[in-house]
């Protein structure tokens, strides 16, 4: 691990992801925090604040590469792939962070690179899909437990953990009994519908009005779960 990595706060993970970097933007466009990459030949971090970068470092240690500041990002941001963790920081924490950051020479210039962004939007466009469909109250990813993005008036933070666990066992009810993957779950009653569905390695949930059109809410949701996650 990288000496640097090594003086940031320990924040509080959010669960891991698989991607590029930049799908980070569509997934939490507001997060607060580290990037902790962990790949088999080295490790490194981004540090963000509200979505924008400010500071980068990777250790590669297949190639003998020992990158810092705009030339980490910019290497990290090139990656088709990375396996990275989330780690969610108060203000006290970021302080912190960006204390080492000045101190080990990891800082992004201000206004040098862009802060990442997802390619083509379509994940973004896919959630405004939904959420555009007569009837849907609001809609939201999330991973590990926590709504990474949401869209709609509605506290998914309290229902996001049983929702996956709701998952899983739908997953394991259809796997025991031959049906195929697992599509979409569907929980109603006279106030609503709920719908949650896997997306990958995150999970979507849509809460919809009683009298909402579940086929075009499916087909939506359908054509969120054919674009990588």
């Amino acid at each position: 691990m990288l000496l640097c990595e090594k003086m940031l706060p320990d924040g509080v993970s959010l669960g891991r992801l698989q991607g590029p970097l930049s799908a980070l933007a569509s997934i939490s466009p507001h997060f607060t925090g580290a990037v902790r990459i962990d790949e088999p030949e080295g490790t490194g971090f981004v540090l963000v604040q509200n979505g924008n970068p400010y500071a980068a470092a990777i250790e590669d240690t297949g190639k003998g590469m020992l990158l810092s500041g705009d030339e980490a990002y910019r290497h990290l941001l090139g990656q088709p792939s990375l396996n990275y963790e989330l780690i969610a920081y108060t203000a006290e924490e970021t302080e912190a962070a960006l204390e080492v950051s000045c101190e080990t020479g990891c800082r992004v210039s201000e206004g040098a690179i862009k802060p990442a962004a997802p390619v083509g939007s379509a994940d973004t466009d896919c959630l405004d899909q939904i959420a555009r469909q007569p009837g849907v109250i609001a809609v939201s990813v999330f991973h590990e437990g926590f709504a990474l993005q949401s869209l709609g008036s509605a506290d998914f933070e309290h229902v996001a953990a049983v929702a996956e666990d709701l998952l899983r066992a739908g997953t394991h009810i259809t796997a025991d009994m031959e049906m195929g993957d697992l599509s979409q779950m569907i929980l109603e009653t006279p106030a609503g519908k709920l719908i949650i569905a896997p997306y990958g390695d995150l999970s979507l949930c849509i809460l919809a009005k009683s009298d909402a059109n579940l086929g075009l809410i499916r087909l939506s949701i359908r054509g969120m779960q054919d674009e990588p996650a």
